[in-house]
């Protein structure tokens, strides 16, 4: 029995000692790891502090685990704002140094509620300062851990950048030539002025010889130059002649100065060239010519010629006419052999004066000779305008003059000749504009006269016709006639169009062809046109209630397209008549709505919204095309009367046929205008053809005469007649 006590008191003994033991073992394991941990941590604390950024590490609730020394100094954080630390305090104290406080706070919030694995965006600082702040979460499995932001100022890079940029910019855009090119002499960059300069685009260039753009007799002069360069010396303002696109010599002013690397080497250079072709051929031509009159101001007969030789270059290059009148006092020897020569020179400075403000800017008054001047217009659309100025010039010198006690009148006697008419250099023009004078002078004095007799009297009738078309308007001769267009198919009346008709005491009906061209070229056609406009929308109104009349069709001038308020005018028209918007269909030509395309699409956009309809007038002569058709919310083609008139001629049959095809796959509905004959018609039934008008059914009628015939087609189509009603007449 002891025995066993001692046996068993051992056993506990043994185990003591060996649980003190592994007690022991686990204590040290344990001090390991605390050690290896705490080395750990320290490595951790020291990467964090030694990171080029500033470090934030906060847990899902935005509870502020750690940051770095780094990300205090950036902010700066005041030490009260760290005990306890929330991220929710600090975002809103970082939020006041920034531009956009409530965006920064805004994002944050968004970050923490929908917990994105990244995140970036850019701090903009009150002080100037750019942070860029990168934040990415932490997590094990589906659980949120944590996120860590980091915070890195990049306001020098991004000054650097801007800075870059800038320069980059005044290099592209700058008017002069900037080249630069290695030590070898090859090019490495060519900007925009030096496209402009020489010729050659960048993409053809870099990479080449500087030695191309080089005459063989300045090759030295280049070498000599470079030689400096390699020193790091400046070279500014050397004037010498550079080669641009076919060899074609250029002078020009250098600046070149060297290109260096970041530690200070010379690597290539960069040369600045200025174009001095004009201001050296100007500094020439001073040198021996004078170029303005001394007495007047004016020009001078050599001037003049440059002025004119540069004008008909132009001319010839982009197809348009110019003008010379050559002007002559008439009778002013009288002047100065009784007065003496310093009042027929005050004359004269008067006589100057006045002209000047008869011309544009553009054009030159020149002094020829003694009481002889030459007016240059250039840019001229027709031969009536310099004869308006002919007139003005005309009108304004025979004005009583005063001077130093005497009232003096003179008169002028202008010839005229036209480019490239009468002429097609300097000396026929001049030629022939003299020659024109002296007609003027034996003709009568005070007048003026073309080169060409039919141009005087065509030039005359226009402006008679202008001077008689503002006395029309005045007087109320010029008023609104209506045509029905009929729908093929039923022939009911779908609409009428308006048209514009001139009733001249004298002339008797002045054709529309004849003066709506002078009321674009003088602007009454805007007024014109909003009349008429306004008259049909009254009409249509009535007759839209009265008789089914869906539309009224009113044409609109390129003129009257082309202005800024265009919509404006044609939408209170609309308000103002009470014309239910979808009753009014206005009608352009194909040229006039492909001549600035985007602005002619917003305005046919804007009042198909309102429920105006869109016609293309005279379908078929322009140069639309299907791709602009869509764009331009058209409704309605209408087929130019010049192939319906043609009709049954196999070309007309095919380009109508086409249209009527073209507008059928658009959706758009055809009108051919012009119908004359029922074979016409029975073509354009046969073809599907929406709808046709012409003299076939009407003529252009006023306002009552349309009611009547209104009332006569109603009645017979009600009848189930076939019989087509024509000016009151019956037509089978």
């Amino acid at each position: 029995m002891r025995s066993t006590a001692m046996q068993t008191s051992s056993t506990i003994l043994a185990a003591g000692e060996r649980a003190e033991g592994e007690l022991n073992q686990a204590k040290k394991t344990l001090e390991e790891k605390t050690a290896e941990l705490d080395r750990s941590l320290s490595l951790l604390r020291a990467t964090i502090e030694s990171t080029a950024d500033g470090l934030l590490v906060t847990d899902e609730n935005g509870k502020v685990l750690c940051y770095n020394q780094l990300y205090l100094d950036m902010w700066p954080i005041p030490a009260e704002l760290l005990d306890p630390a929330s991220h929710e305090v600090l975002m809103q104290y970082c939020s006041t140094h920034l531009k956009n406080a409530q965006q920064y706070v805004w994002t944050t919030k968004k970050i923490y509620s929908e917990w994105p694995p990244e995140s970036f965006d850019v701090l903009q600082f009150n002080d100037g300062r750019i942070f860029e702040r990168y934040t990415k979460a932490s997590t094990i499995g589906s659980r949120k851990v944590g996120r860590v932001w980091s915070f890195r100022d990049v306001t020098g890079r991004r000054q650097a950048e801007t800075y870059k940029a800038r320069l980059a910019s005044i290099v592209e855009y700058s008017n002069d030539a900037i080249i630069s090119k290695d030590l070898n002499g090859i090019i490495t960059d060519w900007n925009a002025g030096a496209e402009r300069l020489f010729g050659y685009r960048a993409s053809e260039i870099v990479g080449c010889s500087i030695f191309g753009l080089i005459p063989p007799d300045r090759l030295e002069e280049e070498s000599k130059i470079m030689s400096l360069i390699k020193r790091g010396m400046l070279t500014e303002h050397f004037e010498t002649v550079r080669l641009g696109k076919g060899n074609k010599p250029i002078d020009v002013s250098l600046t070149i100065s060297p290109i260096k690397d970041g530690a200070g080497n010379v690597i290539g250079a960069s040369k600045i060239a200025r174009d001095i072709t004009e201001a050296k051929e100007s500094q020439a031509r001073m040198q021996h010519l004078a170029h303005y009159d001394s007495l007047t101001g004016l020009p001078n007969r050599i001037l003049l010629a440059d002025r004119l030789k540069s004008a008909i270059a132009d001319a010839a290059r982009y197809s348009h006419r110019l003008a010379l009148l050559f002007v002559d006092l008439d009778r002013f020897k009288l002047v100065n052999d009784s007065l003496g020569h310093e009042i027929g020179d005050q004359l004269l400075k008067n006589v100057a004066k006045r002209m000047q403000s008869t011309v544009r800017a553009t054009d030159t008054i020149s002094r020829v000779g003694g009481d002889e001047f030459i007016v240059l217009l250039s840019q001229v659309p027709s031969a009536e305008v310099p004869a308006r100025i002919a007139e003005k010039l005309i009108n304004v010198v025979s004005k009583p003059y005063r001077i130093e006690g005497h009232e003096l009148t003179v008169t002028a006697s202008v010839g005229i000749s036209v480019y490239p008419d009468d002429g097609r250099d300097e000396g026929s023009l001049m030629r022939n504009a003299d020659a024109s004078m002296y007609s003027a002078k034996e003709a009568g004095r005070n007048r003026y006269q073309f080169h060409s007799e039919d141009m005087t009297s065509s030039a005359t009738d226009r402006l008679s016709l202008e001077r008689e078309l503002r006395g029309a308007i005045e007087r109320e001769e010029i008023f609104t006639v209506y045509q029905p267009q009929i729908e093929l198919t039923t022939g009911q009346v779908i609409g009428v169009e308006a048209l514009m008709r001139w009733q001249h005491p004298r002339l008797g009906l002045v054709s529309p062809a004849d003066f709506i061209p002078v009321a674009e070229d003088n602007g009454l056609i805007l007024s014109l046109g909003e009349r008429i406009m306004r008259d049909s929308c009254l009409q249509a109104r009535r007759w839209c209630d009265d008789h089914g009349v869906g539309s009224v069709a009113v044409n609109v001038s390129a003129v009257q397209f082309r202005q800024k308020n265009f919509t404006d005018v044609v939408l209170s028209v609309v308000a103002e008549t009470g014309l239910r918007p979808e009753c009014l269909e206005l009608e352009v030509t194909e040229s006039v709505v492909m001549r600035g395309v985007e602005s002619a699409v917003h305005k046919l956009r804007t009042l198909g919204a309102q429920g105006i309809k869109i016609a293309i007038d005279d379908f078929g002569t322009g140069y639309s095309s299907l791709s602009y058709l869509r764009q331009f919310s058209v409704n309605r083609l209408k087929i130019d009367k010049s192939f319906i008139h043609d009709l049954p001629d196999k070309d007309a049959e095919a380009i109508v046929c086409a249209i009527v095809t073209m507008g059928r796959s658009l959706s758009l509905r055809v009108i051919a205008e012009g119908v004359e004959t029922e074979a016409q018609e029975k073509f354009l039934q046969n073809v599907e053809c929406n709808e046709s008008q012409g003299y076939l059914y009407a003529k252009p009628m006023v306002a009552s005469e349309l009611e009547a015939w209104l009332t006569r087609w109603s009645s017979r189509k009600q009848n189930g007649g076939l019989s087509i009603v024509q000016d009151g007449n019956k037509k089978t």
